[in-house]
């Protein structure tokens, strides 16, 4: 956590580069450190293993196995070999527990084997996947790579205050010297009041979804169905101001309203098209949108399977987990969903999906013996 003197330094420093906007600052930041993790094995943990794991911290390890684990990715961390960046899901997940020595270990150990780098929220993922596409098709997600890394102060979003009292320039000053501030914030500091992000309205959105699912369960009569049908759904989360964005991109920000709602709804028939007729394209293209459909048909088509709060979670997870990481280690009921013959998400992104604990260790020993 930075000090007054850091704060006044930074502010100093801003006050000599009015001509840096603070989005030009913040890439900036998210350049220098994509550079610094490059070549690190990236590995998801969802809360399930962030748990486990705090739990041999604390001296009450489960099982031998996860002090295995631990030790192992510890070594592999610290030898900068491999990183375990925390997702929005993750964080929220873990900082809902009330007691406040296990919240603070989860922090530590989040901490610690995140090294302070954290993935951009999912709402932000899906913008800039969305972004890309329209300007280049031909790039998957490698193109926006720089952008999709944060620090862990900005775990939660990257919204910045504006100050309606304050004049342009004083507003940029409060703004870099923020980014400066919650740059360098730890899940620890964080950590010493509970997430006040409640987990009840997923709970919430879960009912909703099964009410409907029950409501047109009549109308899916195969698993293709249940995918266009969620798609169908899905494509219209390129929304206006998606388009208004897209086109002010291409030197078109004048464009009036009825040419931007023609452009929204033409990519959004764009992208319909190409989840029926390419979908391994449209899962290296827009990954985060393509997760999301595709486990919602999944339940969708499974009769005996019922949505629940802790499962749209798991979704989450796996949307941070599978696009941007080389392994996800998470519960097998996920693995299952995200690894069988209908989805085949894992094969589509080139990710690999664990719950095994002997399976983990030896992809961990592996990476061990690689290092060597």
């Amino acid at each position: 956590m930075r000090d007054d003197t850091q704060i006044m330094k930074s502010i100093e420093y801003h006050r000599t580069q009015p001509g840096i906007s603070a989005l030009q600052y913040y890439r900036t930041l998210q350049s220098k450190l994509a550079t610094e993790i490059e070549g690190r094995k990236r590995i998801y943990l969802d809360t399930k293993y962030w748990v486990l794991l705090r739990d041999v911290r604390l001296a009450r390890a489960r099982s031998p196995i996860h002090a295995e684990i631990l030790s192992r990715l510890c070594d592999l961390v610290s030898s900068g070999v491999a990183i375990c960046p925390i997702s929005d899901a993750a964080y929220s997940e873990a900082m809902q527990q009330s007691d406040n020595k296990t919240r603070l270990a989860t922090a530590q150990l989040m901490d610690e084997l995140s090294c302070g780098v954290a993935i951009a929220t999912e709402s932000t993922r899906l913008r800039l996947e969305l972004l890309n596409f329209v300007r280049s098709p031909a790039l998957d997600t490698s193109a926006i790579y720089s952008e999709v890394w944060v620090k862990t102060g900005f775990v939660l979003g990257e919204r910045l205050p504006f100050a309606k009292q304050l004049d342009h320039d004083a507003n940029l000053i409060l703004q870099k010297s923020l980014i400066d501030t919650l740059w360098v914030q730890t899940i620890t500091d964080f950590s010493m009041q509970a997430c006040n992000r409640s987990l009840t309205s997923i709970q919430d959105s879960a009912e909703r979804i099964n009410q409907k699912m029950v409501t047109y369960a009549a109308e899916i009569r195969s698993f293709k169905q249940a995918v266009d049908s969620e798609f169908s759904g899905y494509v219209h989360l390129f929304t206006y101001d998606l388009a208004k964005a897209a086109l002010a991109e291409k030197g078109h920000g004048d464009a009036p309203d009825a040419a931007v709602k023609e452009f929204q709804e033409g990519i959004q028939t764009c992208l319909f098209n190409l989840s029926r007729l390419k979908p391994d394209l449209f899962a290296k293209r827009i990954p985060t949108l393509f997760i999301l459909a595709m486990c919602h048909a999944a339940i969708r088509w499974d009769k005996q399977r019922k949505l629940d709060g802790n499962w749209l979670v798991d979704i989450h997870h796996a949307c941070a987990g599978m696009a941007y990481h080389d392994v996800m280690f998470t519960e097998k009921p996920l693995r299952t969903l995200l690894t069988a013959g209908n989805t085949r998400i894992d094969k589509r992104l080139g990710s690999v999906v664990l719950a095994s604990e002997q399976d983990i260790v030896q992809y961990l020993s592996k990476m061990t013996t690689h290092n060597d």
